[in-house]
């Protein structure tokens, strides 16, 4: 397993104060939610319900953590936990308060939520059956925990301009989704030396893509250059400002891959130059089986059935895979309980949770197959059903996710009532993946399967729910390629239009090697004419079943649509003050009433002077604060003219005064801002274009103390200090001893400026650093 970072009891006391700071109205909520998602806690659809991922490297726990996890959430209140797929759990329905108690219960069985949103490094994936399959060229679950191990204890792996996803698989079949997350291992061995071939890029979210080789082969020891260069590349170019164009592959988009590859090797060289990461890997050890039951010998058809469907032979002798199914993801606190005493006995390295949100054990000798599958009856795990039924992804949808539009669960129920009811020969197309999501974001990966749905909103007399058709994706071939958008269809004939076009395929199976195959040849064709089918949608008084989603009570709507949390982070504060000054304005050009006026001309100031201040790193604890940080910060530096100046240092002096003879001034101001927010760039720079250009000020060298500011926020402020100055000038730095001077000076080298002088001044550093 992964081992904690020595700040987790520490972010987890600043995250428990935030809790109580927020609850008493002392922060905004987008500051709290900054805090709250990157430490893995998400605010569900219902208000005040939250939910809590657990970070699982590789899929992994053992089952004494697995049954931990079941009684923390049984503790709280909670009995439906969730696999998702990127091989985490989630324990849903709980409240605030009790989100603390359980990181601290998490912390004590060697499990932490840190990273399990936001803009951070989120769990590293590892192909299901890594280790165990016959294809294997070694295993990579080592590797996936010392990555997270390494990762998660580096301050700049939580401050990133969006989500950044890691991979290894064990084969060229790519069983991981090396190809299509931000960074892909894939097992290799070269003249007997393990390593890796590397993907760069990659993502299944809006706008797919399928990485670039960055390296055909990269040995092992290279791991950790490769991530952290990866990494500061993304830190470096990835667009802060534009949340929807902020993850890696739009860096491409925008540079292209010739200059990004130029970008890493030049990270990643200077990196190897002055760091000592060479990776060596840890061997993993894990409690062995100590199985005391007795052999049950089962001689149905319906074991017989469950074994071809359900159960594979391991490339370990007499040792069997087993998938598990569950719904949607989702398994009961009973089922965990009981599930995880009777694997217990089989050893540690007996688990893991798949993409396509089930559990697969592993390592269960052939006698005591009877055992599993007498306990899977029990249980209540239906695995009568065919494999393709059991095997469907639909992410949470709008059920409980903010960001939802569709009811991706209900749909995935109806599809397979509707499948199940068909004359199809299920066990032909059991390996077919079919891949829901709820929305353009791709939790149900879609953009990876052999037939994938993510809804949209639809529009007859009056919104109905919808879905896009995506299919053909071709993951782990020589050359890859994500599914392709085909067509449409209404969430009501989903279930039917998938039926239609599993029956075509049958019928035409016999000339194709795969499903993919079938698409990219006549299944396409086949799509457009069933989806004509299904075009023409009653209206609402003719048949309303068409205007509610599957499993609603109520009519469609995005009433209780919520903005999202994925991209959560302090730059969503610059949002919250932009909407403050523009709706502010709005509403002053309505009114007449000068005391009204008077409280919007203040909002205007307030957040004109604050929108920005998180760019240079500041966060003010009040409004003196606020406006004396805004001075030093953007009009002293020249980045706002100090025309005004005046108005700032008045509202300084005078919080309460009348601002209606200041009206033109402050909304002149405003406009400032905003101009040179729309100015900034992708790293947070500033372009000045005001008119007093002849005002301007050159500054040749400055001085920051920042001895007491803790990694990264240390780099974070120099690299902001930097930002506002001129190519040669100078920064004069104060440092402390430890991680502070071990890392800062070397990021700044990373950053393509210069470290002129650093020396040691009793227990401080001071560092003069050019800028470039």
């Amino acid at each position: 397993m992964y081992i904690l970072p020595n700040t987790i009891t520490e972010d987890i006391t600043n995250y428990g104060n935030l809790i109580e700071e927020f609850i008493a109205n002392k922060i905004e909520p987008v500051k709290f939610k900054a805090t709250r998602v990157p430490m893995g806690i998400y605010e569900q659809r219902k208000d005040d319900t939250f939910m809590v991922r657990i970070r699982c490297s590789a899929g992994h726990l053992s089952p004494f953590q697995l049954r931990q996890v079941a009684e923390i959430g049984h503790k709280y209140q909670n009995d439906l936990f969730h696999i998702t797929t990127r091989q985490e759990i989630q324990i849903q329905n709980i409240k605030l308060r009790d989100t603390l108690l359980i990181l601290n219960k998490l912390k004590e069985i060697g499990l932490a939520t840190k990273g399990g949103g936001g803009n951070t490094v989120r769990n590293i994936m590892v192909s299901i059956d890594s280790g165990i399959a016959k294809d294997d060229i070694f295993d990579v679950t080592s590797y996936a925990h010392d990555l997270t191990t390494k990762l998660i204890a580096e301050h700049d792996s939580f401050t990133l301009p969006r989500k950044f996803k890691i991979s290894f698989s064990a084969s060229e079949r790519d069983g991981g989704y090396a190809a299509v997350n931000d960074l892909g291992f894939i097992a290799k061995i070269k003249d007997g030396k393990r390593g890796f071939r590397v993907l760069l890029g990659g993502s299944l979210g809006s706008n797919p893509m399928i990485g670039y080789e960055l390296f055909d082969f990269a040995p092992e020891e290279d791991l950790y250059y490769i991530a952290d260069a990866a990494k500061k590349l993304f830190s470096r170019y990835g667009n802060r400002k534009n949340r929807h164009k902020a993850r890696l592959r739009y860096v491409f988009y925008k540079l292209g891959k010739k200059v990004v590859f130029q970008h890493f090797f030049d990270i990643y060289n200077e990196i190897k130059k002055i760091d000592n990461q060479k990776y060596t890997k840890t061997n993993l050890i894990f409690k062995k089986a100590d199985i005391k039951i007795q052999p049950e010998i089962v001689a149905s058809k319906e074991f017989t059935n469950w074994k071809s469907q359900y159960v594979s032979e391991q490339q370990q002798n007499d040792l069997y895979s087993v998938i598990l199914p569950f719904e949607n993801g989702n398994i009961s606190y009973s089922n965990l309980i009981i599930l995880t005493y009777f694997i217990e006995q089989f050893g540690d390295d007996v688990l893991r949770f798949s993409m396509r949100q089930n559990i697969h054990l592993r390592n269960i000798p052939s006698n005591y197959l009877g055992n599993l599958f007498n306990l899977i009856a029990k249980i209540g795990i239906n695995t009568n059903e065919a494999l393709l039924l059991n095997n469907i992804v639909a992410c949470t949808g709008a059920d409980t996710c903010r960001l939802g539009l569709c009811l991706a669960k209900g749909a995935n129920a109806a599809l397979k009532k509707t499948i199940a009811k068909s004359n199809l020969p299920l066990e032909e197309v059991k390996n077919i993946k079919i891949n829901i999501s709820g929305c353009p974001n791709s939790c149900g990966q879609q953009a990876a399967a052999d037939l994938g749905f993510y809804g949209k909103v639809s529009r007859n007399d009056r919104m109905y729910p919808a879905y896009h058709i995506v299919a053909g994706a071709k993951i782990g071939t020589d050359v890859p390629q994500l599914a392709e958008w085909i067509g449409e269809i209404n969430a009501r004939d989903l279930p039917n239009f998938t039926t239609d076009l599993l029956s075509a395929f049958v019928s035409k199976k016999a000339k194709y090697n795969s499903f993919s195959q079938y698409i990219h040849t006549e299944g396409k064709k086949d799509i457009e004419t069933i989806t004509l089918k299904y075009k023409n949608i009653p209206s609402f008084s003719d048949d309303k079943n068409y205007y509610f989603d599957w499993g609603a009570e109520s009519i469609f709507s995005l009433v209780n649509k919520g903005l999202g949390e994925c991209s959560a982070g302090l730059f969503d504060m610059i949002d919250l003050d932009l909407n403050i000054v523009n709706s502010s304005i709005e509403n002053l050009n309505k009114t007449n009433n000068n005391h009204e006026s008077n409280d919007l001309l203040h909002k205007i100031l307030f957040s004109s002077a604050r929108m920005l201040l998180v760019t240079r790193g500041v966060e003010p604890k009040n409004e003196t604060e606020i406006y004396k940080s805004f001075i030093e910060k953007f009009i002293d530096v020249n980045l706002i003219s100090p025309i005004y100046r005046e108005i700032v240092e008045l509202s300084l002096n005078n919080v309460h005064q009348n601002f209606t003879d200041k009206k033109a001034g402050i909304l002149n101001l405003a406009q400032a801002v905003i101009k040179l927010y729309e100015s900034m760039d992708d790293s947070l720079q500033f372009k000045i274009d005001y008119e007093e250009k002849d005002i301007s000020i050159s500054i040749a060298s400055r001085k920051k103390d920042l001895r007491g500011v803790v990694c990264p926020l240390n780099f974070v402020k120099t690299k902001i200090e930097l930002s506002s100055m001129k190519s040669g000038d100078l920064l004069e730095v104060l440092l402390d001893d430890g991680e502070p001077i071990e890392n800062v000076p070397g990021s700044i080298i990373n950053e393509g400026h210069k470290v002129l002088e650093q020396k040691k001044i009793e227990n401080y550093w001071f560092v003069k650093i050019e800028k470039v």
